[in-house]
């Protein structure tokens, strides 16, 4: 009887948690690259036609910043505190992750893969004045 019980409540319960009628929100993952404030991201590899054409010392490549307010910087490692670099805005497209970057003459656009919790794999698309794919993770300990 405490089997038949058991099977009636777990079925119930089943029927009943698929069909609640509550309607899910999309996770939105705009402070993927900001953390609601500014986050600092190296360009670990350029890949171009299979190849990653990125320095292998850290200290020798770029990296962007990427602020809340929706404007980020690309410039070289070695030049931080120096001068500002690349100056431009970006936008996220948390249901399709697309970025896409507009500097002052070209227009970046890529399609966003999260490789493991602190690497982005950015892929250009056809759109895209920039033809590399970039593998970004965060900022360094130093």
């Amino acid at each position: 009887m405490k089997i038949l019980y058991f099977c009636f409540l777990v079925a119930l319960l089943c029927c009943t948690s698929c069909s609640s009628g509550i309607e899910l929100k999309p996770v939105k993952k705009d402070n993927l690259l900001h953390d609601m404030n500014s986050k600092v991201w190296m360009v670990d590899k350029v890949i171009f036609k299979d190849s990653n054409l990125a320095p292998r010392i850290n200290l020798d490549k770029d990296v962007i910043i990427f602020y809340n307010s929706g404007r980020c910087v690309f410039q070289p490692m070695k030049t931080l505190g120096d001068f500002v670099g690349k100056q431009g805005a970006y936008s996220l497209d948390s249901e399709y992750m697309t970025l896409s970057l507009y500097f002052l003459a070209e227009k970046w656009d890529f399609q966003v893969y999260i490789s493991n919790i602190d690497t982005l794999i950015l892929e250009p698309t056809k759109q895209s004045d920039l033809n590399y794919t970039m593998v970004l993770v965060p900022f360094p300990e130093l």
